[in-house]
């Protein structure tokens, strides 16, 4: 796979699917397509590290608004693009070693030496020298020749593409996360509504049983056993509403708020699709190829892991530096016999050095151990690609599972409802027996979960398979 392929085609078409504009959104455009450092630059730029919002209780949140705010707040969001910041950086870093290295110098000393002096000349056999001493320079430092600059640079540059696609992927992550818990909330939400109606189907069965038992028409244990229905879809209905209650306090923790029942969300949604279905798998595996950050990432590392074989071998090479210095020096020297001149000069240096090292003994291991971890990297690579393959298909093959349960599911509801209808209708009429017609109100029952249930997984292999292709939920 080429380290530099374009996230091209489904990524960016799917990434704004279910987005609103706003900040975080402009923020995830900016990570939707890294192909080199400036958009790494611009992706890892355009995320500051925003307050944490609050909920808005009498608001109706969206997906794509809790997605929204999600991404503002999720501590793994911004956990991940403070790494990549780090990346950033480092990256400026290995470009800082092209240029020169220029510093201010000050120094101020006093040194008093015993110097040797003949006899003849010194009675003592010395004389004492007092150098009061203060300079002030410029120093420059070069590096003219370093093979394993190159190498390092490409290195840091790669670490920065990864770090901006491991973003991207974060915020993936987060609203396929979030994506999840919607919908299990509305499956939820689905199951409650469907609990209610077969609370008044059983209310209504029963009413009857009650007028039918009341002419004479049917006995006590048929009518205690609609009294028992009713009660059934009680406990039913309260344990829907106590699982609603669960699901919106995960929902509210995975945005990343303090978790609670007080939100407002939309009913459930009967249209939910995959903006990605009619696309054959093999062309989805390849998107997913061309287009998942994780993956992209992996190459990266790979490109990384083969520029740091590039250092080690420059250790085999030589460097030249550059040195120079130049700024102004004060001194007052005394001595013990003679007057001694005081100097105020402009003083300077400049050197040229070059450095080989003949032999090392440890860098032939340097050298191996990263070959070692190229080959690691490319082992990873591969290992990710294959993963990426089958989440793609198990995903392609969910959602087709689950549309096709869907039409099922309907089908199963419509024949459901005549059933019923048709069963309450004759056991009016004293031609059915209300076994039959409990029978049928428990299949209606299950119908209606089953059309909650299809709705919802709809929605989530939905989900599941953008995010597996590498797009938005």
């Amino acid at each position: 796979m080429k380290t530099d392929v374009s996230i091209t085609g489904l990524l960016i078409a799917a990434g704004v699917l279910l987005w609103c504009p706003g900040p975080s959104a402009a923020q995830h455009a900016s990570c939707a397509a890294v192909t080199n450092v400036r958009d790494a630059a611009q992706c890892i730029g355009s995320a500051p590290a925003l307050p944490v919002e609050e909920l808005k209780h009498d608001h109706t949140y969206t997906l794509p608004e809790l997605i929204d705010l999600a991404e503002s707040n999720s501590p793994e969001g911004r956990i991940a693009w403070a790494r990549a910041k780090t990346s950033l950086e480092q990256a400026g870093i290995a470009r800082a070693s092209y240029l020169p290295v220029l510093a201010f110098a000050a120094q101020g000393s006093d040194v008093r030496a015993i110097v040797p002096f003949p006899k003849p000349l010194a009675p003592r056999g010395y004389v004492t020298v007092g150098q009061p001493v203060a300079a002030a320079q410029m120093e420059l430092e070069y590096t003219l020749l370093n093979f394993a600059r190159g190498p390092k640079l490409e290195a840091a540059k790669a670490t920065e593409l990864a770090g901006a696609l491991t973003l991207s992927r974060t915020h993936q992550q987060i609203a396929y996360n979030v994506a999840t818990l919607y919908y299990r909330e509305q499956l939820e939400a689905g199951r409650l509504a469907a609990a209610k109606t077969i609370l008044q189907d059983a209310e209504t069965l029963r009413d009857n049983a009650q007028s039918q038992f009341d002419n004479g028409r049917t006995t006590l244990p048929d009518l205690q056993n609609a009294q028992a229905g009713v009660a059934e879809a009680r406990f039913t209905l309260a344990a829907a509403e106590g699982a609603v209650k669960k699901a919106k306090i995960a929902l509210t923790e995975a945005v990343g708020v303090e978790p609670s029942v007080e939100i407002e969300l939309p009913v459930q949604s009967e249209g939910v699709t995959s903006g990605v279905v009619d696309s054959k798998v093999d062309e989805l595996i390849q998107a997913a190829w061309s287009s998942r950050p994780d993956l992209l990432a992996r190459a990266q590392a790979l490109k990384r892991a083969q520029q740091n074989t590039r250092v080690a071998h420059a250790a085999y090479l030589p460097t030249a530096r550059l040195a120079g210095t130049g700024g102004q020096t004060a001194t007052w020297p005394t001595a013990d016999y003679g007057q001694l001149g005081y100097a105020n000069v402009t003083t300077w240096s400049a050197a040229v050095s070059l450095k080989w090292e003949i032999f090392n003994g440890a860098r032939t291991h340097e050298v191996a151990a990263s070959l070692a971890e190229q080959r690691a990297a490319a082992e990873e690579q591969r290992a990710t690609k294959d993963r990426v393959t089958r989440e793609v298909w198990q995903s392609y093959v969910d959602y087709q599972t689950a549309e096709e349960q869907q039409k099922a599911a309907q089908s199963f509801l419509a024949s459901s409802q005549i059933s019923y209808d048709s069963s309450l209708d004759a056991f009016r009429y004293g031609v059915r027996s209300l076994v039959d017609v409990v029978q049928a109100e428990k299949q209606l029952a299950q119908a209606r979960l089953a059309v909650v249930d299809a709705n919802a997984q709809v929605a989530l292999s939905a989900a599941a398979l953008n995010f597996a292709v590498g797009a938005r939920p």
